[in-house]
């Protein structure tokens, strides 16, 4: 087994506070203060955040010095539109693998998902929709497509919190949809039945693209 290099420990660390939310997008980032922080030099912090930089986790201006990368929206529609292909290519591939998947796990994530959602705790409903279709895709034996969907989806769930505010009126109609829906795909995959599976979940993935979609057409015509 390969030992982790320093620079592989520090890149690990940062990338994991900025996808569990210890630094929330558009936060400075300063290399100082995270070289003290993780007992460590300057120069492998740098390094890190150069490789972080090409992840999508983080920015540097000239001047200004680096942060938690803080994307438009049109950009976060691009993620989200990678996302879907992912999800849905892990999807359409799922059927030999239905055995592996956790039943009684999915059901109570759902389930998990309407008390969240009564008590306004959206961020964790985001959280918890996510568990929903990653013990789904986790069956699948494509171990490097898991972990690039398991990163993506964290940086999908950083940047919605900055757009939340945009999002909050619509999100108990998106929430309870998402939870009506998952039902239909616990159903179709219990039924074994492909073209259903495929049907509803495309569906349901398909769904807060078109409102983010939509966001960034409003957003695009404010500022023209």
């Amino acid at each position: 087994m390969e030992i982790p290099s320093v620079g592989d420990i520090i890149c690990n660390e940062i990338r994991g506070r900025i996808l569990n939310g210890e630094y929330s997008s558009g936060e400075r980032l300063n290399v100082d203060e995270l070289a003290r922080k993780l007992n460590t030099s300057k120069t492998p912090v740098r390094e890190a955040l150069g490789r972080l930089e090409s992840e999508g986790l983080a920015s540097f201006k000239p001047r200004v010095g680096w942060s938690v990368n803080s994307m438009s929206m049109a950009e976060f529609v691009d993620f989200l539109e990678m996302q879907w292909a992912m999800r849905y290519f892990i999807t359409e591939n799922i059927m030999p693998y239905i055995d592996d998947i956790d039943f009684d796990l999915l059901r109570s994530v759902n389930k998990k998902m309407t008390s969240l959602m009564a008590g306004r705790m959206y961020f964790k409903v985001i959280q918890q929709n996510d568990l929903f279709h990653m013990t789904i895709f986790s069956a699948h034996p494509n171990r490097l497509m898991f972990r690039r969907l398991e990163e993506l989806d964290a940086i999908v769930r950083l940047q919605r919190v900055r757009f939340f505010e945009r999002e909050k009126e619509q999100f108990p109609v998106i929430g309870n949809d998402a939870y009506a829906q998952h039902l239909d795909i616990l159903a179709a995959l219990e039924k074994r039945d492909p073209g259903e599976i495929i049907r509803v979940s495309k569906e349901h993935h398909e769904s807060i693209l078109r409102a983010y979609r939509q966001m960034s057409r409003d957003e695009r015509e404010r500022s023209a």
